[in-house]
């Protein structure tokens, strides 16, 4: 089963900073690429950041998670249909939606190929993915550091499953489109509490002892240090979902 976002639900937004602006051009990115009379899954709907903006536009969305703190606050923001289901094992018949929009979800997936078989299943259109690089910014090189530290104790910090944009190994999506560059400043304490708070889905299961070493070295080298850059570079990505079931099938032979 995906990882279960209770545990920072009350501050998971934060640790997604994008401003309302960049949220509504990835609205109108995806009303331009879907039909506002479709009916969306989003999978990982989490607190409704992408689905609420989606919702404003006039989509038809259904915003599944597997996280009950993490769909109360989709609530908060008014998202109408939500549902507390596994992605792995999604309750709805074949070809029940248009599209399947994923944001930042399959990486946490440890069966990520039953994870976009079930999409696909679902689906009888596109899948949709938004994407983050954020190769280039002084947070990420911060994380780095924190993971070379727990290797140096013996232990690998990674996620389970793969990212969406590594989808494109399964199958070649038809569109990739930019939508923003996203810029803004941190401070080194605020970004050093981040992980020392375990943050980041990737730290939940790092030793204790492992995670307080990896935490002295951000402290060695960050503590005083200037504020630092988050660099963020958004996409989108669409496939149609025939060719990620196809995709699928050669993986398996």
């Amino acid at each position: 089963m995906p990882a279960s976002f209770d545990r920072i639900a009350d501050r998971y937004d934060e640790t997604r900073a994008l401003d309302e602006s960049v949220l509504q051009r990835i609205a109108e990115e995806l009303e331009r690429e879907l039909t506002t009379s479709s009916r969306i899954l989003e999978t990982g709907v989490g607190t409704g950041r992408i689905a609420a903006p989606l919702q404003r536009c006039g989509f038809d969305i259904v915003g599944l998670d597997i996280s009950r703190k993490m769909l109360s606050r989709a609530i908060e923001k008014d998202v109408s249909t939500v549902l507390l289901a596994d992605i792995t094992a999604l309750p709805f018949m074949d070809d029940s939606f248009d599209h399947v929009l994923s944001v930042h979800v399959t990486h946490l997936i440890g069966d990520w190929i039953a994870a976009l078989q079930e999409m696909s299943r679902v689906a009888s259109n596109r899948f949709v993915a938004v994407v983050s690089d954020r190769e280039g910014c002084d947070v990420r090189a911060m994380g780095r550091v924190y993971e070379d530290r727990c290797a140096e104790m013996g232990f690998e910090v990674a996620h389970p499953g793969i990212e969406e944009q590594d989808i494109a190994d399964v199958a070649a999506p038809f569109r990739t489109v930019h939508v923003a560059d996203v810029e803004d400043g941190m401070s080194s304490a605020e970004a050093i509490e981040r992980y020392r708070s375990r943050t980041y889905s990737d730290q939940w299961n790092v030793p204790d002892d492992v995670h307080e070493y990896a935490v002295d070295g951000l402290l060695e080298l960050f503590e005083h240090g200037s504020d630092l850059k988050r660099r963020e570079q958004i996409s989108m990505m669409v496939w149609h979902v025939e060719d990620i079931r196809k995709g699928l099938l050669e993986l398996r032979r």
